[in-house]
């Protein structure tokens, strides 16, 4: 098995259509969540949002990475200045886990979404991508690299754990730095960060 990583803009628009128009919240979200407010993500059609991030990718916007495995599409990570994502600092929860956060600091770049078809899962690919989008984020002038993973205990809905898992951002030598509280219709996150300074 081969794995292959790159930027989205590398890759034909049909591999992001393969990953994000077939698999868990792709096909309506099209990575839309965490960039638009909540207002903005619910006024938008689902072929507003697959065209604005094709738009985004077309402007060779630091959106994502696709992974092939053995040449087919196979995987997908969002990877982004974190003052990008503009729902972020509008997120209650994540507030509370980073009271005084400087949102704006252009250095801090956050991966925010996996999405891994299928048959691909169980291979290695979220810990493939999340190295990848740690070199990315490196390339782009990051000097921190933060991910807000959820704290497995059993098991979970795969649709659930798009922003992650904890033990692969552990694994990656990614540190807790907050705790977002689980409620009835979310787990539990943790804020988990990796400095570059001197890497």
């Amino acid at each position: 098995m081969t794995i292959a990583i790159a930027a989205a803009q590398q890759m034909p628009w049909s591999h992001v259509e393969a990953v994000l128009g077939t698999t868990g919240d792709g096909p309506t979200c099209w990575c839309r969540w965490f960039l638009d407010t909540n207002a903005e993500f619910n006024r938008l059609s689902v072929d507003e949002k697959r065209e604005r991030l094709r738009a985004d990718i077309a402007a060779d916007a630091p959106r994502g990475l696709i992974a092939t495995v053995d040449g087919a599409p196979a995987g997908w990570v969002a990877v982004a200045p974190r003052r990008e994502y503009r729902r972020l600092p509008r997120t209650k929860a994540l507030l509370a886990a980073l009271p005084e956060e400087p949102w704006e600091d252009e250095a801090v770049w956050s991966v925010v979404c996996f999405v891994i078809r299928r048959e691909h899962r169980g291979a290695g690919l979220s810990e493939a991508l999340l190295d990848a989008a740690v070199d990315a984020a490196r390339d782009g002038g990051a000097t921190v690299v933060e991910g807000y993973p959820v704290v497995t205990a059993g098991k979970h809905d795969a649709r659930g754990l798009f922003v992650g898992v904890a033990s692969v951002f552990e694994r990656a030598h990614f540190e807790p730095v907050g705790e977002i509280l689980g409620t009835a219709s979310r787990p539990a996150r943790r804020v988990m960060r990796l400095s570059l300074a001197g890497a």
